[in-house]
C-alpha cells in the first residue's frame, strides 16, 4: 500500500489517472453486485457475465453510449487486471510527467486509449458484418488498460531506447527499445494459441500504431534552443500565443529523429524488407495531407534531442550497470578461489 507521504509526492497525472481507474472499476463492481443481488434465485446468472454497457466497451452497444470510448480506458473487471493497470499507470506517468508535464500525459492517455477503443470496436463490427460471426465477440466487455499499455512502451522507446533493463541480478538483460516488438509477439501468440481470437492482438496493435503516430507526427512539444531536449508541455500554456516563449524556446510538432523511425522497432534482419514499405506509407500519408513531411532542419533538431536524452539515460544507468558488472566479477573470482582452494583429487 502507498503511504500518505508517498501519495502526496506522486505527480498530478498519476493521482488523476489512478483515481479514474479506481473510481470507474469500483463503480462497475458495485453496479454488477447490485444487479447480481437483485436477480431472482431461479435465474442462473453469473456475476462475471453481468454487463454495464454505459461504462464498459461492449461493441454491440457502443453506438448508444459513445462516451464509453473514454470510460472504458479505466474499466477493469478483475483484481489482476486492476493491479496491472494500477502499477503501469503509476510507474509510467511518474516517469513520463517529468518530460511532458501534467496536461500532455493526460492528453496522451485519453487520445491513445480512446482511439484504440474506437479501432477495436470498428474491427469487431467489421468482422461481424463480413463473416457473419465476429473473431471478437460483440457482447463481451473490451477496453481497459490494454488500450494504453503499448502506448507507454512506445513512449519509453522514444525517451530511453538504449536503457538496459536488468532482471534477476543480470540473468535477463535487454534494452527498452526491444520491448514493443517482444510484447507484440507475446500478444500475437496469446491470440493465436490461448484465446484463438483477434483479442488481445487487435487493441494491442492499435495502441502501438496510434501511440507511435501521435508521438511521431502530432505531439506538440517545447524545446530549448540551447539544450535540445523536450521540456514539459504544460509550460506551453504560459508561453506566448505565437508559439515562442520569452526565453526563446520554440514549439515543435512530432519527433523526426532517425532513432524513432517505425522500422527501428523491428529486428535488424527485417529492416531491409520493412523499410521500403514504411517509407511508401509515409509518402502516401504526406501526399494525402494526413501528415506533414519532415524537413532536414527538423530531423537534425530531433536527432540532437534524441542524442541528449540517450546521454542522460546513459549517465543515470551507469551506476546500475557498474554494480551488475562488479557483482559478476565478484562471483567469478569467488568461483576461481574455490577451485584453487580445493585439494587435488587424483
Amino acid at each position: 500500500m502507498l503511504s500518505s507521504n508517498s501519495i502526496y509526492s506522486l505527480p498530478s497525472s498519476s493521482k488523476v489517472l489512478v483515481a479514474a481507474l479506481t473510481i470507474v472499476s469500483t463503480l462497475i463492481f458495485l453496479i454488477k453486485l447490485n444487479h447480481f443481488r437483485s436477480t431472482p434465485e431461479d435465474q442462473d446468472t453469473k456475476f462475471h457475465d453481468i454487463l454495464v454497457p454505459y461504462l464498459q466497451l461492449i461493441p454491440r452497444t457502443t453506438i448508444f453510449y459513445p462516451w464509453v470510448l473514454l470510460t472504458a480506458i479505466f474499466a477493469e473487471i478483475s483484481v489482476f487486471s486492476y493491479i496491472t493497470s494500477f502499477v503501469i499507470l503509476l510507474q509510467s506517468t511518474r516517469y513520463v510527467e517529468k518530460f511532458w508535464g501534467f496536461n500532455e500525459v493526460l492528453k496522451f492517455v485519453f487520445v491513445v486509449g480512446g482511439v484504440t477503443n474506437l479501432w477495436t470496436v470498428l474491427v469487431t463490427i467489421t468482422c461481424n458484418v463480413l463473416r457473419g460471426e465476429s473473431a471478437i465477440s460483440m457482447d463481451i466487455p473490451l477496453g481497459g488498460g490494454i488500450s494504453y499499455y503499448f502506448g507507454f512502451l512506445v513512449v519509453l522507446k522514444q525517451l530511453i531506447p538504449e536503457h538496459n533493463v536488468v532482471l534477476f541480478q543480470g540473468v535477463i538483460n535487454f534494452r527498452v527499445k526491444h520491448l514493443p516488438f517482444i510484447f507484440l509477439i507475446v500478444v500475437l501468440l496469446v491470440s493465436v494459441i490461448i484465446t484463438q481470437s483477434l483479442y488481445p492482438f487487435i487493441p494491442s496493435i492499435g495502441s502501438f500504431v496510434i501511440s507511435y503516430s501521435y508521438l511521431r507526427f502530432y505531439q506538440t512539444i517545447i524545446t530549448d534552443p540551447l539544450l535540445p531536449i523536450t521540456t514539459a508541455n504544460a509550460n506551453a500554456e504560459s508561453s506566448s500565443s505565437s508559439g515562442v516563449s520569452a526565453s526563446g524556446a520554440s514549439l515543435i510538432t512530432g519527433d523526426a529523429s532517425d532513432a524513432f523511425r517505425l522500422v527501428e522497432f523491428f529486428p535488424e534482419i527485417s529492416k531491409p524488407y520493412l523499410s521500403p514499405v514504411f517509407d511508401m506509407i509515409y509518402e502516401i500519408g504526406c501526399l494525402l495531407g494526413v501528415i506533414t513531411p519532415f524537413n532536414d532542419d527538423l530531423i537534425e533538431q530531433s536527432n540532437m534531442r534524441a542524442a541528449k536524452r540517450s546521454e542522460q539515460a546513459s549517465n543515470a544507468s551507469k551506476s546500475v550497470a557498474n554494480s551488475v558488472a562488479e557483482r559478476r566479477r565478484q562471483v567469478a573470482l569467488q568461483m576461481i578461489e574455490e577451485r584453487i582452494s580445493k585439494p587435488d583429487q587424483s
